[in-house]
């Protein structure tokens, strides 16, 4: 007999989509909803159940996925006007994997405690190419019986689970996380234009840098795309633009100052200027090279007024 939970999926966008793929290929029964109808309904020619809302899948399972982008869709789907708590029985357990605040999944899970339904805060770190392998990093925050209950569904996301704390620290911990790769991304670009401007191979820069103390692994996974051809967008810059804000936010919530998310948060916002969102994230360090006057790409740079030639 299949003891396996029935899953309800909401968000089925490049991460939530491989993730649904996932779980249903482990044999889990998934319903799935999102504001796209006609990406629901795709779903179901791999097995899943497509159903119109978020309200109508709780009333149906019994673990409550969510990938959503950020405060305001976690509030609707979970406590507005047609939130889902209302409808998830008792003993019912919520995951969400979104990066958003702290404060937000926290208000969720005492909304959920109210109502005797556990809640797992499960933001994720890799890509659609992770999500769709299984091998994503899951930071987890929860209570430590409820963390082993979820886990069978988290090892089939996650090569990686990690369990923090309580809910809320795993979305800590993630934007501590995309804090340190969104500033760094504006440190690989003034790095690489200083090189380029004085002179030095770019390609050379990068074999080198990468066999040192320097190497680290974004660095190793960035500067070759910056430098020859993109092999996808992966995380949107406008998405890291949204996480320093967060990790400013939460800097001011707690008295803790952040100002280098707080100046690099200023070039995601002129990338963002340009039209550059739905681009990768990494793509900020190109606008940084430009200041610069440096252009990268093909394993060299190429100085001149490239600002005035866009």
């Amino acid at each position: 007999m299949d003891d396996k939970p029935t899953l309800g999926f909401i968000g089925l966008g490049n991460m939530g989509r491989p993730m649904v793929l996932r779980l249903l290929e482990a044999g889990y029964r998934v319903l799935v909803s999102d504001r796209r109808w006609e990406v629901a309904q795709a779903l179901e020619l791999h097995g899943a159940e497509a159903v119109p809302t978020p309200l109508l899948v709780a009333d149906q399972v019994d673990v409550f996925l969510t990938c959503l982008p950020g405060d305001e869709e976690l509030f609707e789907v979970y406590i507005g006007p047609e939130g889902a708590l209302e409808h998830l029985k008792p003993g019912a357990m919520v995951i969400d994997l979104s990066t958003a605040s702290p404060m937000m999944v926290q208000r969720i899970a005492d909304e959920a405690r109210a109502r005797q339904i556990d809640v797992i805060d499960a933001p994720v770190g890799g890509g659609p190419g992770e999500a769709r392998n299984g091998n994503l990093t899951i930071i987890v925050g929860a209570d430590a019986a409820v963390f082993e209950r979820a886990l069978p569904i988290l090892q089939t996301l996650g090569r990686d689970v990690f369990l923090v704390g309580d809910p809320g620290m795993g979305k800590v911990v993630k934007l501590v996380g995309n804090l340190i790769a969104g500033v760094s991304l504006i440190l690989i670009g003034e790095a690489l234009a200083l090189a380029a401007n004085a002179g030095a191979d770019l390609t050379r820069v990068y074999e080198v840098i990468r066999s040192s103390s320097g190497g680290w692994k974004l660095w190793t996974e960035v500067v070759p795309e910056l430098l020859g051809e993109a092999r996808g967008v992966g995380f949107r810059l406008e998405l890291m633009k949204r996480d320093m804000e967060l990790a400013m936010r939460l800097g001011n919530d707690v008295g803790s100052p952040v100002p280098l998310a707080a100046l690099a948060h200023q070039f995601y916002v002129a990338a963002m200027a340009r039209g550059w969102g739905g681009l990768a994230a990494h793509e900020v360090a190109r606008l940084v090279g430009r200041l610069a006057n440096v252009q990268f790409g093909a394993g060299r740079a190429v100085g001149g007024d490239l600002l005035a030639a866009e």
